[in-house]
């Protein structure tokens, strides 16, 4: 496979932006979407550490993130260019593209409800022309090799998480400032999502609900299955398809939500997808059989259901994430481990459930700001010390342990996505401004540091 690559001269760069103009007018780009950005390394112009900028775009990694995690199989790789490209007819909008890739390269369109991204012109390089950001460029610092040779890029600022990105950046921007005799000032440069529009538990409301009622829907059926007991079918039946149908409403286009399952063998967004279906339709088909639910199968189903709950925790794990997400207080499948203790009265699994999602909760350090402690408090005294209590001195009935359990899974699940972050270029310059030592050099940090 040929593969071209962009060569970005950080001498030359000035950041005029001469590069996103040309890239937003060649191709059309609209709705606030911008396929190319700059990115200032050191925008506080701190003596400690040089200011260069990074031009950057798709980088046409040689592994796409995207391309392995499209649960729509929207992603191609061109064999003739290299170029990663997207499908507009495949595309459902669920913007997990925008999660996996470091460099924020995937953009969702609020107009048109799909994702789009840089496509390294791939029609002007029909024309042996080159990309037009490339052509643009007044300093010439963005250059394009039409069949290259992509290496590990290590430099400030730019995402390494070992996907051969189709870049390579030249320069000596590493250079040593001044000795510094005071340490450097507390940096505090923002760090953002790279998922368009990112508004944290605002943007993932639809998903709180699915992912919070998913727990409960999968205690519920394995509970009854260790129990020997059915199910009440019309209210699961009907829980399970609201949790479903509002998990759709996170789509830029709902009507494509079968397009999901698609691409289990990479994707877990579609082995959630996938899962979970099999999980529900085997859990109400069983209990419309005469006689009862046949053990082997109902265990077959509750196995079904975890793997959903596990595949669902695994969505949420992306490589070089700021933030941990597995292991989480707020993990689907500890959460249905939870409620299945309360369920089934089961101080076994009960109180070491609860008393690691308490050691896990303490241990976070991403808590949102607006939690305060009246939030938390709620969220261990209401959501975990009060079933544990009543289960073990029997002082109220069980239903008053499991909507209090409830009641703080909720708010734990509210925090997760609220504080849900992803690797990108503003984290990465946030990451390697804070490794600036005494001297006046970078210490070039990886990017969970």
């Amino acid at each position: 496979m040929t593969q071209a690559l962009f060569i970005l001269d950080l001498d030359r760069c000035t950041g005029c932006a001469a590069c996103v103009v040309a890239c937003n007018t060649e191709n059309t780009v609209i709705n606030g979407v911008s396929w190319r950005r700059i990115h200032t390394f050191n925008p506080q112009r701190l003596p400690a550490a040089p200011v260069f900028h990074l031009s950057l775009a798709c980088n046409h990694c040689l592994e796409p993130a995207c391309l392995a995690g499209c649960p729509a199989n929207a992603y191609t790789k061109d064999a003739r260019t290299g170029a990663v490209l997207i499908d507009e007819n495949r595309c459902m909008g669920c913007r997990y593209c925008s999660w996996v890739c470091p460099y924020e390269a995937p953009q969702f369109n609020t107009g048109t409800g799909i994702m789009e991204k840089c496509t390294f012109c791939d029609h002007r390089q029909a024309d042996d022309l080159a990309p037009a950001c490339v052509v643009a460029c007044p300093t010439d610092a963005l250059r394009f090799e039409p069949d290259g040779e992509p290496a590990t890029v290590e430099h400030a600022g730019f995402p390494e998480i070992g996907i051969g990105p189709a870049v390579r950046i030249v320069g000596d921007r590493r250079r040593s400032a001044p000795e510094m005799t005071a340490a450097p000032p507390q940096i505090t440069h923002p760090i953002r999502s790279n998922a368009v529009g990112w508004q944290g538990l605002r943007s993932e409301m639809s998903l709180w609900f699915f992912t919070s009622a998913a727990a409960v829907l999968v205690a519920w059926f394995a509970a009854a299955t260790a129990l020997g007991r059915i199910v009440a079918l019309p209210f699961f039946a009907a829980c399970g398809v609201l949790a479903m149908a509002v998990s759709a409403l996170h789509l830029g286009k709902i009507s494509r939500v079968w397009r999901g399952v698609l691409n289990v063998r990479n994707s877990w967004i579609s082995r959630e997808a996938a899962f979970f279906s099999a999980f529900f339709g085997a859990a109400c088909a069983l209990t419309l059989v005469d006689g009862g639910l046949p053990e082997a199968a109902s265990w077959a189903a509750a196995v079904l259901a975890f793997a959903a709950l596990f595949s669902m925790d695994m969505v949420y794990r992306v490589l070089g994430q700021p933030t941990a997400t597995v292991p989480h207080s707020a993990m689907a499948t500890l959460t249905a481990t939870f409620y299945i203790g309360i369920l089934l009265d089961a101080p076994m699994l009960l109180w070491p459930t609860a008393a690691l999602k308490l050691v896990l909760y303490l241990a976070r350090r991403d808590h949102p700001a607006p939690r305060g402690w009246i939030t938390g408090a709620v969220r261990i005294v209401i959501g975990l010390v009060l079933p544990v209590a009543i289960l073990a001195t029997g002082t109220a009935p069980p239903g008053v342990a499991l909507i209090g359990a409830i009641i703080g899974e909720l708010i734990d699940r509210a925090e997760f996505y609220a504080t849900l972050r992803f690797l990108t270029p503003s984290h990465q310059i946030n990451v390697d401004l804070r490794g600036q030592n005494q001297r006046g050099r970078p210490t070039f940090l990886t990017p969970n540091s």
